[in-house]
Order: structure tokens, then sequence, then C-alpha cells
């Protein structure tokens, strides 16, 4: 039996052969209370795992960092050959020894075990999803539409009359045809048959007439991922499959759901059933439920992301459904804006909504409706908004004259209030109603910013507004907070990713809110050098992956997740990868202070 725990990272990426080598040359050493391990001015040639025991990374008298058992220091220490800080015991520790030599020999021979000491800053972050034991759900995201056994169509002629098309589905045994009209190809399907006995339609009616020919189509090479989510997007159970343009094949929701029920249980049609808010509130509850199950198995932060934005925006559609009039829905558009409109809100957070309604519109009952959604949604678990960013404020459920009369205010006024709103107003979605109300605010906001470099740089500047927490020597900086050394992820990282990212994109014209998107649209129009957009990406998503992993934390003590985390409770790995992220950002910071030439304000 090995006497070394290989199941933790970066040792778990080792093959046997290499575990075995590893072993060989490692050696045990014991060291008291107040020992000093390395130090400044000693050479560097050891990789040390604690089996037991406490040791402090000092810089001068200030604690920044603690490895305990199954922690290593120091690789950077290593590679670099010195270091500027102490470790130092604080409580008698026994260590493996692993020399530099033998390590370095290893890194040459598994690139993924090499990564994690010298790789690039987006290969090293992502390394991290890419261990054993993040594997499971790989063909969750990479499965293929082919991969699935689809259903092979049956095709009848337009003039095929209702009852032949009965008469057809009983005897082949399906459940929908696809119907060739001419040029036009469309599909009836077996709940269609509802439609005719309620509105008596002769059985002798060609299906030319009944079949839907805007179809929903998905190619046989896309994900089945993105299938699942066009089927939950837009409330249909079928889509036509596709290869080269033609049909091949019929791919229906029960089939996608088949394919990941072995992993997780999906909500979307307990939303589209839901005849109550009781019912909607039961199934908003399975929401979080759904985030620990595919995080525990390996989903990353991205596509964990927009599944919750696609369940949620089906979410708050039935709740505005059940609670506004058509007349209403018809008129209005109801948008979530902040991290819900970006798609990168995972846990419930505070509400971020508005309401455009269209000019004219009578506005008798609408504040009490309002107030209503406002009072489901925290039902459902998402808490009112501190800042009042919701549909219950006045301020947030405006005409179309008023929505465009505010963004002007925005930027013609821009004090911090003014940038921070409409910060928050460029990410929005429609999620329900008219969308071109939507689009007609953006086309104000736009016009009103066109070649205004000077608004540009006061938009951007709220970069600065938070330092990022890595000091010299790339120590991580915390303050204290209920006992513990702690950091603001959000604040030190992931909001100068997204707000210099979206000041980039508005001034760029760019229409995509996602951040992901917005750094491969800024990248591909040449705006972006393709490195840094790439370590970018992998800084965001790590630390949004941090901040998940805390909130889950979080939940499961009962507490309400925040931004906080103790760098201490994190693996040597995600401290060490954390600084990397941290760096990233500071590179980024300097390259949109010259952009934007922020030393001039």
């Amino acid at each position: 039996m090995s006497r070394f725990d290989f199941s933790h990272p970066p040792f778990d990426s080792l093959t046997a052969s290499e575990q075995q080598s590893l072993e060989a040359c490692a050696d045990i050493a014991f060291f008291a209370d107040d020992d000093e391990i390395m130090g400044p001015g000693k050479p560097v040639d050891t990789l040390w795992v604690v089996i037991k025991g406490i040791v402090r990374e000092m810089a001068g008298e200030e604690v920044i960092g603690v490895y305990r058992e199954r922690d290593t220091f120091d690789a950077r220490a290593l590679i670099a050959g010195e270091t500027h800080n102490r470790f130092v015991v604080h409580e008698e520790a026994l260590l493996y020894a692993i020399p530099r030599a033998q390590l370095m020999e290893l890194t040459g021979r598994n690139l993924r075990f090499g990564a994690y000491f010298y790789a690039s800053v987006s290969h090293k972050l992502a390394a991290l999803s890419e261990r054993p034991g993040h594997r499971e759900l790989q063909t969750l995201l990479t499965a293929r539409v082919r991969d699935v056994r689809l259903r092979e169509p049956v095709k009848v002629d337009g003039s095929t009359t209702l009852q032949q098309a009965a008469e057809t589905m009983k005897a082949q045994r399906v459940k929908s045809l696809l119907v060739q009209d001419g040029a036009r190809l469309g599909i009836y399907t077996t709940t269609d048959f509802r439609d005719v006995i309620i509105n008596g339609t002769p059985y002798h009616t060609p299906l030319s007439e009944l079949g839907q020919f805007q179809l929903m189509s998905v190619d046989i090479d896309d994900f089945l991922f993105n299938a699942l989510l066009t089927m939950t997007r837009n409330n249909i159970r079928r889509l036509v499959v596709t290869s080269a343009g033609q049909a091949v094949g019929i791919l229906s929701q029960v089939d996608v759901l088949s394919y990941f029920s072995n992993h997780s249980h999906l909500i979307a049609q307990r939303i589209e059933r839901a005849q109550n808010l009781d019912e909607l509130a039961d199934a908003a509850g399975q929401i979080t439920r759904l985030v620990r199950i595919l995080s525990g198995h390996g989903v990353k932060p991205p596509q964990l992301a927009r599944l919750v934005q696609t369940l949620n925006a089906r979410l708050f559609e039935r709740a505005w459904q059940m609670l506004a009039p058509p007349a209403l829905q018809e008129n209005s558009c109801l948008i979530v804006m902040g991290s819900e409109g970006r798609g990168e809100q995972i846990l419930k957070t505070d509400q971020d909504n508005a309401l455009i309604i269209r000019d004219g519109f009578p506005q008798d009952g609408v504040a009490e409706i309002c107030d209503a959604f406002s009072g489901a949604l925290a039902r459902f678990g998402y808490p009112p908004c501190a800042g009042g960013i919701m549909l219950s404020n006045p301020a947030w459920r405006l005409n179309q004259s008023e929505m465009q009369a505010r963004i002007q205010q925005w930027t013609f006024q821009p004090d911090s209030t003014s940038l921070m709103n409409l910060a928050i107003f460029v990410d929005a979605e429609a999620v329900a109603g008219d969308a071109g109300l939507l689009r007609e605010a953006h086309e104000v906001l736009q016009q009103a910013i066109a070649d205004d470099a000077a608004f540009y740089a006061r938009f951007a500047r709220a970069i600065e507004q938070f330092d990022t927490p890595l000091g010299l020597f790339a120590q991580l900086l915390t303050r204290e907070a209920d006992g513990e050394a702690v950091l603001d992820l959000k604040k030190g990282g992931i909001f100068p990713i997204v707000h210099g990212t979206r000041a980039l994109a508005l001034e760029a014209g760019i229409h995509e809110t996602n951040t992901l998107e917005r750094l491969a649209a800024l990248t591909s129009k040449g705006l972006l050098e393709q490195e840094l957009s790439h370590d970018l990406a992998e800084a965001l998503t790590f630390l949004i992956g941090i901040k998940l992993g805390s909130g889950l934390d979080a939940l499961e003590e009962g507490r309400q997740p925040d931004n906080l985390i103790a760098p201490y409770r994190l693996s040597t790995l995600e401290r060490d990868l954390l600084k990397d992220a941290f760096a990233v950002v500071k590179r980024y910071k300097s390259m949109l202070r010259h952009h934007f030439k922020l030393g001039s304000f």
C-alpha cells in the first residue's frame, strides 16, 4: 500500500509508474514548533507536502498563507530557486520532501502535472477542471446530437389527411410525422390532435393546413447540451435533426432527458406544467439542488450558469404570465440585468429586474402586479435587491419614453450612481413580453454615447474602485472578518474582468451580454490580444468556480452565500491558481488604464 496520498491535485494526475517514481524519491522530515523550513537567502530545492501539522508562510510578521494536511509549498519558489517569504512551523509538522530534480523530470513527462508548475496562466487554470475526478460529466458537455439514438423520421405528403395521419402514427408507433408540402417541410405531432378535437376539425383535412411549418431544428453535429437549451427556451418537446440541410431524425425531449438521467434531475418541465405560484416555488427550490449535483460532477461554471439562466428565464416568464394580464404582457418587456442578464449567476442572489411599458398603455393596477412579482421572486429564493433594482420600485418600472429619458440622464450626467445603473442596464436581457422595447432602449443608449471617448473613460474608471488583493511577491492580501482572514472575490477579481470587458464591448458596439462571449467578440475584432483574452476567460471561470464552491458550502452550513472567501480553506493548488487569476486581473487593469487613458482623470 502506498504511503503517499495521490488522491489530491496535482498528484492525482500522475500515472501508476510516475507515482512509484515519485514515492521512491520522497523523504519524510519532521520539524518542531517555530522551525524555519524555507526562507530568504536560502536555496529552494525541495517541494514540501504536509502530512501532519501546520506551516505558516510569513511576509515579515504578517501571515499570508497557512498550509495543512495535503497542502504543498512552494511551487513558485521551486521554479525561481528562491523565496522572499519565510515558511515557519506553527504546530509540529511531518512533511514529505520531494527533490527538485526528480520533480522537474516528472513535469517534463506529464504535461498535466507540469501545468501546475510552469504552464501559461490559461492552461494552468484550465488544468484544474481536467483532473480525473472531474471527468464523469465530460460527456454531458461534449456529447453531440449524433451520440443519441435518434428516431428515424416518418415523412408523409402534405395531402395526407388527418385520419390517414392518425393511422400512420399508430402503424409506425411514432408520435410525430414530418410533412412535405412542396418545398415546405413541417411537422405534425400527437399533441396537435388535441387542438383538432377541441376545434372539431374534419378528419379529411390535409396536413398541409395543419402542420407546423416553422420548424425548430438542430444539426446532427451540434452539442446535445445546446439542443436541450433550445427546447427549454422555446418550450418545445421535439427538434428536427438535420445533416447537410436534410432532415435525418427527430430528437425528443425524452431522448435528451434520458441521456442525462444518470446525471441530474432537470426541472424545466415542472416549471412549464406549474399551474400556480406554489408549484413554481417548488420547482424553483430544485434549481439549487440541480446546481449542487452538476457542480459536484464537474460541470464548468460557464455551462452551469447558462443552464441556470435558461431555467430562471422560464421561471420568471411563467411567474409573470400568472400575475400579469395578457394585455400587459403584450405591451411591456420584462428584463433581467446584472449577472442574471449576463448569464453568469449560478446561485440565487438579489433581484435585478425592470419593466419597460409601451407608451400610452394604461398603468392602472400595474404597480400592484409588479409588487406581487417581486414578492413571488422573493418567495422563490431571490432576495429583494438592497438597491431597489426591481419591479416593485417605480424607478425601474417605466414606459418607453421614461426609460429612454433615464438612459440619456445616465449618460449626460454620469455621476457614480448613474454609471452604476447604466452598467447594470447594459447587461439587460428580455425574458418576457415585447423584446423590441428593450432593443429600442439599447439603440437610444448607443446613439447617446457614440464617439464619446470621455464617456467611455468615465464608465471604465469603475475598475479602479477596488484593489486587487495581490501584493508583492504574489502574496494574497486579506482582511479580518468574523475572526477569519478573508478576501472579496467579486471586488478583487470578478468585477474588474466583467466591467472592463463590458466597457470595451460597449465602446466597440458589441451586443453580446455574456462576458466570455464579449471577450471572444473583442478578440475576433482584433481589439483584445488573444493570449490575454484566453487568460481572462480562464481566470473568470476559475474565480466564479471558487465563489460557487464557497456559496454551496455556506448553504450547507445554513448561511447566506457571499463574495468572501478564506484562502486558508483552499487547497495549495487553488491558492496558487487564485494568485495566478489575480495576476491576470492586475495585467488587465493595466491594459484598461492605458486604453481608456484613466491616468488623465
